[in-house]
């Protein structure tokens, strides 16, 4: 199953530019104050402004997400809409096989869900690792579409005796 919200990309493009834009102009005004825009808000207070809400958007995480179940590997890539064109290391994917897959949950905090997977891993001491991905921006029939795969997974994982557990009948 794949699972792609490439639609919030203009959206987040258009808000984003329109607060850089926003920022430079609060800075232009910094330094040419304009009489009776200073009457109303001070140059500093209208750049702090704009710096809290740059610092709010970018905060939220990364908006674009994929997710690709097709054939044995999980695939699964978060990336800033905005932010990933200009610094690539921006973005992130994750691959692993989905034998490896335990559980998932989806959390929700006030403005924010996260999906945390649970996985299988030789690099951490406990042998298990987990993974978290920001999925707010998912629309609500893409995250039951995200669970639907997710559970068929898991269920089929914990289906599905390891090797090393079976017995060896003579």
């Amino acid at each position: 199953m794949r699972i792609n919200n490439k639609r919030i990309n203009v959206y987040f493009d258009v808000i984003n530019t329109l607060l850089l834009i926003g920022f430079f102009f609060s800075i232009l005004h910094l330094f040419m104050p304009i009489h009776f825009l200073t009457k109303i808000i001070s140059p500093a207070a209208l750049s702090g402004i704009f710096i809290l809400a740059i610092y709010i958007v970018y905060r939220l995480g990364p908006q674009h997400v994929e997710y690709n179940s097709d054939g044995e590997v999980l695939n699964i890539k978060t990336q800033d809409a905005f932010w990933a064109k200009h610094f690539p290391k921006m973005r992130r994917l994750v691959d692993f096989p989905k034998r490896k897959l335990i559980s998932y949950k989806i959390k929700q905090c006030l403005f924010l869900k996260h999906l945390e997977l649970t996985i299988k891993s030789k690099r951490s001491q406990t042998g298990i690792s987990k993974l978290r991905f920001n999925i707010t921006f998912l629309s609500h029939s893409e995250i039951s579409d995200l669970k639907r795969s997710l559970n068929r997974i898991v269920k089929r994982n914990k289906e599905e005796v390891p090797i090393e557990n079976q017995e060896v009948n003579p």
